[in-house]
């Protein structure tokens, strides 16, 4: 080879090596059990503390990824102050450019770069003084001693953009109780202030704040996944103010997306598990068991959510959700709410659409199922079942409304006619699995605690079918002796999405109508297994049935098939 062509493929190898460290980028390595020099070059001589590490990553070219590994790291410590500074506004600052991941298994284990969230639990810690005492009850956090000396904020992203991402950390014991001062009053466990943000697979557990406990969002886009909030409050002392989100608080000014997060056991005066204040987006999210005066499971301002589920939650008015704007509710699931007024949905002042969302078993003085006090409520394709107050469960007890409510193909406990629509029914929806109340069903309202001496054992409301329904348990399709007939009852002008063939061409009512786990259509025969071109509602006959779909959706713009 000539020397002039050796030299060009070496150049060419070292730009191309510099081109991929480039887009890479630089390394750092954090392990609180490091035995090296420290320099966070490597996990043998990883950094001890994750200040070191975001002081290092600050300085050097972006981007750059922090790797860490489990253990526990507060955020007062440094190769300067190893046992701390004790100052309460000493936070893990985000950085532009710079990636945080934690659940690393790090230098003591076999393969240090396994890793596992839940397995190596990388814990950043606002418990400076390692002498937190853990209540029996989120609520009481306020008043815990051993918290006064807590950091306001275990985590801050202040002004950072989308180039900045923390992803694999468990936060806690955040503790932003200062009066009158409102950076030091909100967001716990993290504060998120003028960014663009994502935060992957991180839980917040047992943060206090006067506003969102766990996270407060103020004039953000923030992207949650796949994250937990457990345990955390948010309260007021003070009079005439409340508690705002005990697991997150939204801003007016603020934008939030959540897919597959879980909000369990938080409390505050408004919004127990997550106040969305400003819009939000909420796919696939959980709420279960949070508390709070108005909105137990959430308080809802501008919002959109999709797939989520409800369930024992609790407060004196919206059990599971309290709604004060205006909000799109679909594929939804309200199950064993308890309220004084509302324990399913309770909405004020604001114009609610709810489609194909079930409301079963959800308990309250008065008004168990949807209230809507003062504003446009439309129902469609729902199912309101069992769902009980003072007066039994009659239809009021299902769904009431102050102005009249728009309610089709909906399945409604007690249907008398009275509310309208069309294509509504009171037959028996036919669950999987009935949810219930024990002891004995039923609750002595007399009693004013009544609803500390119920539990819900949730059940299945996927629909039977002898055509096949999704079992959750085994994962698999089973075979029912009896056929909903809120299957294929929805909408005919509803799009019946990713619902299994054969779904007879109409969109089942509930929760799970058009999805893929919709209950299979029965024609009184066993199922057809072959596809037949033109067989619209899958009953294995092309027909006058498959011609009138067709020329129900002629032309239809709104890509339904």
């Amino acid at each position: 080879m000539r020397p002039l062509k050796l030299i060009n493929l070496l150049a060419q190898s070292v730009l191309l090596f510099v081109l991929i460290s480039v887009a890479t980028g630089k390394i750092i390595y954090v392990d609180v059990d490091a035995k090296g020099v420290n320099d966070g070059t490597s996990w043998a001589d990883a950094y001890k503390y994750l200040q070191d590490a975001l002081a290092d990553a600050n300085s050097s070219p972006k981007p750059v990824e922090i790797r860490v590994a489990q253990g526990i790291y507060t955020p007062d410590e440094d190769t300067l102050h190893p046992d701390g500074t004790g100052d309460r506004t000493a936070t893990f600052q985000l950085i532009n450019g710079v990636t945080i991941n934690g659940g690393y298994a790090g230098f003591s284990e076999p393969d240090p770069n396994a890793r596992d969230v839940e397995l190596y639990e990388t814990i950043l810690s606002g418990d400076l003084n390692g002498n937190d005492v853990e209540p029996n009850d989120p609520y009481d956090l306020l008043m815990e001693p051993s918290r006064a000396d807590n950091s306001y904020h275990v985590v801050t992203a202040s002004q950072v953009d989308e180039t900045a991402l923390l992803s694999g950390f468990t936060i806690i014991a955040g503790n932003a109780n200062a009066s009158w001062h409102f950076f030091n009053e909100v967001g716990g466990g993290m504060f998120v202030y003028e960014a663009n943000l994502t935060v992957n697979d991180c839980t917040f557990r047992s943060n206090f704040a006067r506003y969102g406990g766990a996270m407060c969002n103020e004039g953000s886009s923030l992207t949650l996944t796949n994250c937990q909030f457990v345990g955390n409050s948010a309260r007021h002392d003070l009079p005439y103010y409340y508690g705002v989100g005990g697991g997150f608080c939204g801003f007016w000014d603020s934008f939030t997306k959540l897919s597959n997060c879980v909000f369990a056991n938080n409390s505050a005066e408004l919004g127990g598990g997550f106040d969305t204040g400003g819009e939000a987006t909420i796919v696939g999210c959980e709420f279960y068991a949070n508390s709070a005066f108005l909105g137990g499971g959430m308080w809802c301002d501008i919002a959109d959510l999709r797939d989520c589920t409800f369930t024992s939650n609790y407060a004196y008015g919206g059990g599971g959700i309290f709604i004060s704007n205006d909000t799109i509710l679909t594929n939804c699931i309200f199950s064993g709410n308890i309220a004084w007024r509302a324990a399913g949905a309770s909405a004020e002042d604001c114009d609610v659409a709810l489609t194909n969302c079930t409301f079963v078993g959800n308990l309250a003085y008065g008004l168990a199922g949807i209230w809507n006090d003062e504003g446009r409520t439309t129902v469609t394709n729902c199912i309101l079942w069992g769902n009980m107050d003072n007066w039994g469960m009659d239809e009021t007890a299902q769904i009431a409304t102050a102005d009249p409510a728009v309610i089709n193909y909906t399945c409604i406990q007690g249907w008398t006619g009275t509310l309208g629509g069309t294509g509504n029914t009171g037959a028996d929806p036919c669950f999987a699995e009935p949810g219930y109340w024990e002891p004995n069903g039923i609750p002595d309202y007399n009693d004013d605690y009544w609803f500390e001496h119920c539990t819900w054992i949730n059940g299945d409301y996927h629909l039977k079918s002898q055509a096949g329904r999704w079992d959750a348990n085994s994962q698999t399709w089973v075979q029912d002796d009896v056929t909903s007939l809120c299957i294929d009852a929805g909408d005919p002008m509803s799009p019946i999405g990713l619902e299994p063939f054969p779904n007879g061409g109409i969109i089942n009512m509930g929760a799970y109508g058009g999805t893929a786990e919709a209950s299979k259509s029965y024609f009184g025969e066993p199922v057809c297994e072959t596809i037949v071109a033109g067989d619209i509602n899958g009953d294995c006959k092309v027909d006058f049935q498959d011609f009138g779909i067709m020329c129900l959706h002629w032309l239809d713009n709104g890509n339904r098939w």
